[in-house]
């Protein structure tokens, strides 16, 4: 080494010493080519690395079960927030990743598509190839890749492409979208394991491209609103049911919620700036269920799912949330409520658990909030011979007046509001956020395969909140007074609080979650006397008529009555 003429030092190599810098210098360049080449080689890794290696850590806590459909491609898979209510009684899995093409779906193949070993394909691709420059035979190419990696582990595999459709903001890639359309639709036709989904047939039938009925199917100008879904499931599920029958069948969980028991769930990030797990006992010696490790501003997107929740006991309960419509996160520098009173909140005056939140932007509208998140959520391994009763609370500390509506359905459905933000409406009235409401949906019976779903629906504001849940199971049974008979005594239960309607209680009589003691009830009662081992109809002791059989008889046709004016809030 010797020094340069400013006193820099300067290196000075042999013949050996610059072989060695030279090899070092090509190593280098070597080395950035590769990198290059790998990113250029993983378009998906570069672009949706976070989504897929959520999906798969998750995957391998909480297995999904084999033989799936699975739904996968882009935006229109990841913001179909119904997919599993509307395949409710299919094994589904959703891997939808927005913004995504034909190429970006081969790379990830090894990760989010065999590993499932599903029994069917759903592909929505291409629409976005095309409005990035391919030509409608280069789509058909990527199609025909795709497929061929597939088949080259999964030969027997149905695949179903859903064909491109138009939409509003794309009338100048119809040509080249026939094109694509055109050739999978030939050879899906020849091929008895390949189905095209003619969707673009259907949605003509709506006069594309100005025609009202044509773009009140979207929320803008390339996505598909509720409607809009709704129309889409009616011509997609026939033609799934027409090769896969419904393949998912009720098993009972042995570790499910018991009559009483509940589950508390802190939704939120899990980093210290925006938010905390709530971790083992709190201050009420409760136990909270958490999101997965996560940082504020993240999206949590559909298909992402969390298993075997534990009850407030800290006992794992078998029981599992899935993410249907996505959201976003954020928390403690957001106006999350940091200092809960337990006075006003009770036991969800846990700070960890009401200082961070999900939010969702969508309310379905036009022009409106943002329906790319689009907030909803499924439970499963329910149940279906119970209710269950949901508390949620939101809350975001801002003067902007928010609203959101909780709909909770399973084979009925409620809804509930709850305003999480505003000027002045903390219980201080000084606060500008809430700090004291809860948004009930109560008497909640799941599906016949234990499920329920709750949708996050903006209704005022530019946000939609949840922070906690509550969920409660109790019995829907005739027993009222749980003495694990149902008899006379049950009856004059039901007989004492007739005619309450929208306050009643399990014990008052109502058998169905309504909180209405009506004629069904007394339908219910009666059918499951019938069934009772140790009872029989002649051993009750019946009220008297001029006080209860005629009160009976007529309120079979007045509880209908009854029933209507509570329809607003509980769907049968």
């Amino acid at each position: 080494m010797v020094m340069d003429s400013v006193g820099r030092r300067k290196l000075r190599y042999g013949s050996s010493d610059m072989g060695i810098a030279t090899r070092l210098i090509e190593c280098q360049i070597a080395g950035v080519v590769l990198l290059l080449l790998f990113c250029l080689a993983r378009p998906a890794y570069a672009q949706f690395e976070g989504n897929i290696s959520r999906w798969t850590d998750q995957d391998a806590l909480d297995t999904p079960p084999a033989g799936s459909i699975l739904f996968t491609g882009s935006s229109g898979v990841r913001r179909w927030e119904q997919l599993a209510l509307d395949f409710a009684d299919y094994e589904v899995i959703q891997r939808g990743f927005g913004g995504s093409q034909f190429e970006d779906l081969t790379e990830v193949v090894d990760d989010i598509v065999l590993p499932y070993n599903p029994s069917a394909i759903v592909v929505w691709a291409g629409t976005n190839d095309i409005a990035n420059g391919e030509s409608g035979t280069e789509v058909f190419a990527d199609y025909q890749q795709f497929v061929n990696l597939v088949r080259a582990a999964q030969p027997d595999v149905d695949i179903f492409y859903l064909g491109i459709m138009p939409t509003p903001g794309r009338q100048a890639n119809q040509p080249d979208e026939t094109v694509a359309n055109s050739a999978i639709a030939n050879q899906a036709a020849s091929d008895p394991k390949l189905h095209y989904v003619d969707l673009p047939a259907a949605f003509a039938t709506l006069n594309p491209y100005n025609n009202a009925a044509f773009t009140s199917q979207f929320v803008d100008s390339i996505h598909l609103n509720r409607r809009g879904y709704e129309f889409w499931t009616s011509i997609i599920r026939p033609s799934i049911e027409a090769v896969i029958a419904p393949n998912k069948i009720f098993a009972a969980n042995p570790n499910t919620l018991q009559p009483g028991s509940r589950i508390l769930f802190d939704f939120g990030p899990s980093n210290s700036q925006d938010g905390d797990h709530t971790l083992g006992a709190d201050a009420n010696n409760n136990y909270w269920n958490n999101w997965h490790q996560a940082v504020g501003g993240v999206a949590v997107t559909a298909g992402e799912h969390l298993g075997d929740l534990i009850d407030d006991q800290g006992t794992p309960t078998g029981i599992d949330l899935t993410i249907t419509g996505g959201f976003s996160a954020n928390g403690k520098l957001n106006g999350g409520l940091l200092s809960p009173s337990a006075n006003l909140l009770g036991d969800f005056a846990v700070a960890s658990a009401t200082q961070d939140y999900f939010f969702s932007t969508a309310d379905d509208q036009p022009e409106g909030g943002s329906d790319d998140n689009g907030g909803g959520f499924m439970l499963d391994g329910l149940d279906p011979n119970m209710i269950y009763d949901f508390r949620f609370f939101g809350s975001r500390n801002s003067f902007s007046t928010r609203i959101t509506e909780y709909l909770v359905t399973g084979s009925n459905s409620a809804v509930a509001t709850l305003r999480t933000s505003g000027w002045n409406i903390g219980s201080n009235g000084t606060y500008d956020g809430n700090d004291d409401e809860f948004a009930y949906v109560t008497g909640i019976r799941p599906d016949q395969y234990g499920q329920i779903f709750v949708d996050l629906t903006l209704v005022q504001g530019e946000f939609a909140y949840i922070n906690a849940m509550e969920v409660t199971a109790r019995s829907f049974q005739a027993d009222f007074n749980e003495d694990g008979t149902v008899d006379g005594q049950d009856l004059g239960d039901w007989e004492s609080e007739f005619g309450t309607l929208g306050t009643a209680a399990h014990s008052d009589g109502d058998t169905n979650g309504d909180r209405d003691v009506d004629g069904y009830d007394f339908l219910n009662w009666q059918r499951q006397l019938g069934s009772a081992p140790s009872i029989s109809v002649t051993a009750i002791e019946l009220p008297e008529c001029s006080t209860g059989i005629s009160a009976i008889v007529g309120v079979l046709t007045l509880s209908f009555t009854a029933r209507t004016s509570h329809q607003a809030k509980h769907e049968d």
